[in-house]
């Protein structure tokens, strides 16, 4: 526990210097995983992307759009809206309402995005600010909203540097094969990951991507 302690204080501090994704990389490059070493070692550093840009609660919204479905497809709905909505409050307004046709989505999602718009800036802004744990149980209490959702929001909306989805299926699949690669019981290897796992997420998406191409 004190070696965990020290390494959060440090995270801190690098978070602070900017080089947390430096860091990152050479934490991560011991984990054993052989696979996984040498493919940090030819990617370089990563740094976490605003894949959802920087308003917490527009990108809450377009995560909840794209659970179950393609980026592409995602990103597709999420311009048509924002073509068709072109001001923020229209926006807002809009999917606030879950009576409003043609905007592409399920009725489930409907119900979610309505449920967080009414919820609004108010609410974004104070479980932004309060202890992750506390934060987290307050999002997953809301229905429509998972733990994928939320550790999507943490880690791309929020930047957060230690999170993981452990329902998401290419990192399930993915941490799976460097875990044995390095002999290891998965979770071990995740454990071992923190409290860099966004990189080690990021690492594991990018390994997938790099195997589509080779096919």
């Amino acid at each position: 526990m004190q070696s965990y302690a020290l390494s959060s204080g440090f995270l801190s501090f690098c978070m602070i210097l900017g080089k947390t994704a430096l860091i990152a990389k050479q934490h991560l490059i011991k984990m054993g995983s052989k696979k996984l070493s040498e493919f940090i070692q030819e990617t370089g550093a990563v740094e976490i992307p605003g894949r959802y840009g920087d308003d917490q609660l527009l990108g809450l919204a377009r995560i909840v759009i794209g659970q179950q479905l393609s980026n592409q497809a995602a990103r597709s709905i999420w311009n048509r809206l924002q073509v068709r909505f072109s001001e923020r409050s229209e926006l807002i307004s809009a999917l606030s309402d879950i009576e409003t046709l043609d905007t592409g989505l399920s009725a489930s999602k409907k119900r979610t995005l309505a449920t967080v718009f009414n919820l609004g800036e108010s609410w974004i802004d104070h479980i932004h600010q309060i202890p992750e744990k506390a934060r987290k149980e307050a999002m997953l209490a809301v229905n429509g909203l998972g733990p994928w959702t939320v550790s999507m929001w943490e880690l791309f909306v929020l930047k957060r540097p230690d999170q993981w989805a452990d329902n998401d299926l290419i990192l399930n699949r993915i941490s799976k094969a460097f875990a044995a690669d390095a002999q290891l019981e998965r979770h071990k290897l995740i454990q071992k990951a923190s409290p860099f796992r966004s990189y080690f997420a990021l690492y594991c998406w990018r390994f997938n991507d790099s195997q589509k191409l080779r096919v």
